[in-house]
């Protein structure tokens, strides 16, 4: 308190002390304060996304900075960052949702991690990290359930999932949330040291299934749809059924149970959940199957009138057998529900055919109603690749898929599917490749309402419950969200009683301060009178020496070439008299309404160059 009193009285005086202002740092200046993922930007991946009241949040993962063509590092990426689409900014051009990475995530408490799930809760305003292992590091305590508020821009930890048998921590899962119903859902993925703290196995694949109640925090574990573990596929919500249900395919699978072996988990095999029952149905489908991938981007969106559930699916990595001329790929199929049918629309409609530059690890969300499937990111595994940055690299890797072709128009003369994103379409159609399939049109109306070979036996449930379209009752948060005001600061902490070595501590101190204030009032007041007879003295000298006229006693200021008038104060103290106004003048005046906000960054190759895009002729709009 002396010290604070004192820094204090020295500002006061002039002396130039001040105290030191509150700083929260974010994630960007706890790492790399030279480089950061929107300015000097390259590749993302590895990291997991949600979509809240329009605005796209990306947590973690993987970063690649414009220098990594030369110097191929790959940096963890520690800042929470959101693109907002309702804010759209210039890129090389091209309008794109603005990238802001200012959240508040401090490394030092919040792990980063890849490979996790988000859980979005849009009624109370906060998303959950799921699953992942660290990026740099292993976890040092047990897993607590961490959640973002996005009102107050803070952490909270909801603390450790209450189970009976300790919840197992896993990367690259399946996971779902829903805010509909309140719930979220992580399936399999891979037990590692780097995920779950006190691991002592190798890293093994998982086969426990977790349900999350959002308004209770209670987390229990479901039924899996058998003992086989699984990692690296996708689960997606649809609003079929009782209560909605799950579809989970692709990734790879343990074929044995043992995990000695990970096998690919063939995409003719769909699992549907049904929460209701807590029960799992196979299916088998048909059509264009796309060859074994995992870590593939996944979406869904359905027909206005329910009548077909359309999952899209984009690149991943190969799962062999058999073995492709590819590592990775860059296509599109559309698995159609409940006719179970599968649908290659990118590129060429038929074969096994795949474009260039094929992606793994990305990141997809359905957005403006369903009518468009941002991928974001990935990374480059085929030969020729690994040293080019993201085809969209000036659009911070964003990547626009129409989920009813380009400009939802359900059907467009080349059929593309990739184009730049317009936020002024907000709901989505079937597009033509599919109703030509499953009959009716771009709003719906489809015929085709089973598999052609008919349901799996014993699969009559599942018939049932893709028949019926459920309603949710609005959800009631569970706590204020109409104002963002500041959160009540934490109430003061109780007094701490001092202990009979500080009290007499403070009174020596006090004694010895007390004595050496008053020798210091002694010596001042000593100075005081010395200076007192010393004027005095002067005065009489100078009083005889004009009567005396004897020069040279009391020199003029001629004699000593000493200015007649001080100069200005500020002066000796560096002040200018530069005014405010003409400061705000030399910063400039406003930019332009939509800027155009792209970095001076690595030009891609020469080849990729001369191909734009790199999207072939016959397709519209940005790279993908």
């Amino acid at each position: 308190m002396g010290v604070l009193a004192s820094l204090l009285l020295l500002g006061r005086c002039g002396l130039g002390f001040v105290l030191p202002a509150v700083h929260r740092a974010s994630g960007a200046e706890y790492q790399f304060r030279s480089q950061n993922p929107r300015d000097n930007f390259c590749r993302r991946h590895g990291h997991q996304t949600v979509v809240i009241d329009d605005k796209l949040y990306i947590d973690g993962g993987f970063v690649n900075f414009d220098t990594f063509p030369s110097d191929h590092q790959t940096h963890s990426n520690a800042w929470l960052g959101f693109h907002d689409l309702r804010n759209y900014t210039l890129r090389n051009g091209e309008a794109w949702p603005n990238l802001d990475i200012s959240l508040n995530k401090d490394p030092k408490t919040i792990p980063t991690v890849h490979g996790g799930v988000l859980w979005g809760d849009s009624v109370n305003k906060r998303f959950f990290v799921v699953g992942g292992e660290y990026t740099t590091g292993f976890p040092s305590s047990d897993f607590h359930l961490l959640s973002y508020d996005i009102l107050y821009d803070k952490w909270d930890d909801f603390g450790q999932p209450a189970l009976a048998t300790p919840l197992t921590v896993s990367s690259y899962g399946a996971g779902v949330g829903v805010s509909e119903i309140g719930q979220g859902y992580y399936y399999g993925g891979w037990i590692s040291n780097a995920s779950m703290r006190g691991w002592e196995k190798g890293r093994t694949m998982s086969s426990a299934f977790y349900k999350y109640e959002y308004d209770t925090n209670a987390t229990t574990r479901a039924n899996a749809p058998d003992n086989l573990p699984r990692a690296e596929g996708a689960m997606l919500w649809i609003p079929a059924g009782d209560t909605g249900m799950l579809v989970y395919f692709g990734g790879v699978v343990s074929p044995n149970g043992t995990n000695d072996t990970a096998a690919p988990q063939p995409l003719d095999k769909i699992f549907v959940y049904d929460p209701s029952t807590n029960a799992w149905e196979t299916q088998t489908a048909t059509g264009e199957i796309p060859q074994n991938r995992r870590q593939f981007t996944a979406g869904v969106a359905w027909a206005p009138d329910r009548s077909s559930y359309n999952i899209y699916i984009w690149g991943g990595l190969s799962v062999q057998p058999p073995v492709v001329n590819v590592t990775a790929f860059s296509d599109i199929y559309i698995l159609t529900i409940p006719s179970f049918t599968w649908l290659k629309v990118f590129p060429d409609r038929r074969g096994n055919a795949t474009f260039k530059n094929g992606h793994y690890a990305a990141s997809g969300n359905m957005v403006y109603g369903n009518s468009q499937m941002f991928i974001i990111g990935g990374t480059y595994p085929n030969p020729g690749d690994e040293d080019i940055c993201d085809l969209a690299q000036a659009a911070w890797a964003q990547h626009n898929l129409f989920t009813g072709t380009k400009g939802n128009v359900g059907d467009h003369p080349n059929g593309t599917y990739w184009a730049l994103p317009d936020p002024n379409i907000t709901s989505n159609v079937v597009p033509v490749d599919v109703y030509n399939v499953v009959g009716g049109d771009k709003n719906g109306g489809a015929t085709v309402l089973s598999p052609e070979a008919g349901y799996d036996t014993p699969n009559g449930l599942l018939h049932t419950l893709l028949t019926r379209q459920p309603t949710f009752a609005a959800r009631t948060p569970t706590r204020p969200v109409t104002s963002t005001a500041p959160p009540p600061p934490d109430p003061p902490p109780p007094p701490r009683r001092l202990s009979t070595g500080a009290i007499v501590g403070i009174a020596i101190a006090s004694a010895t301060a007390l004595v050496l204030i008053s020798i210091a009032v002694c010596v001042m007041i000593g100075y005081r009178i010395r200076r007192r007879r010393l004027l005095q003295e002067q005065r009489r000298t100078s009083y005889l020496s004009e009567q005396t006229c004897v020069p040279g006693i009391i020199p003029s200021p001629q004699e000593t070439g000493a200015p007649a008038v001080s100069e200005p104060y500020s002066s000796y103290f560096g002040l200018g008299s530069t005014s405010q106004h003409s400061v705000q003048q030399s910063m400039g005046g406003d930019p332009a309404q939509l800027e155009d906000t792209s970095p001076k960054v690595r030009p891609p190759p020469a080849e990729l160059e001369a191909q734009g895009s790199g999207t072939p002729a016959s397709q519209e709009g940005q790279a993908h």
